[in-house]
């Protein structure tokens, strides 16, 4: 499994913070058209640490995360957050052979 994490703070401000609200829902869905896209799963940190919100964009193979990054329909959700006050760093990480698979109870 391969990654396009995202990293970045929230808008602060009010109007860019009701922008990127009424927003993030569309991007999302647009993240999922992406071909090779398997999932998608968001995080905020608790106590309000930069970044505060982590998102993981799932694929099969490190080559589909890779045509991803490059794609313009990445690039244009990248344009979207930067009009609402967002810079996201974005990272390609892969799952390490050394992960256990979950516990189970």
């Amino acid at each position: 499994m391969a990654y396009v994490m995202f990293q970045y703070d929230r808008p602060a401000d009010s109007h860019h913070w009701n922008d990127y609200n009424q927003r993030v829902r569309d991007w999302i869905a647009q993240l999922l058209q992406i071909p090779g896209a398997v999932s998608f799963m968001a995080y905020r940190t608790t106590d309000g640490a930069s970044p505060d919100t982590i998102t993981m964009l799932e694929f099969q193979t490190v080559e589909d995360a890779r045509k991803a990054v490059a794609s313009e329909q990445l690039q244009r959700i990248l344009e979207g957050l930067r009009s609402v006050g967002v810079t996201a760093k974005i990272l390609l990480v892969e799952r390490s052979p050394f992960t256990p698979e979950p516990l189970q109870a």
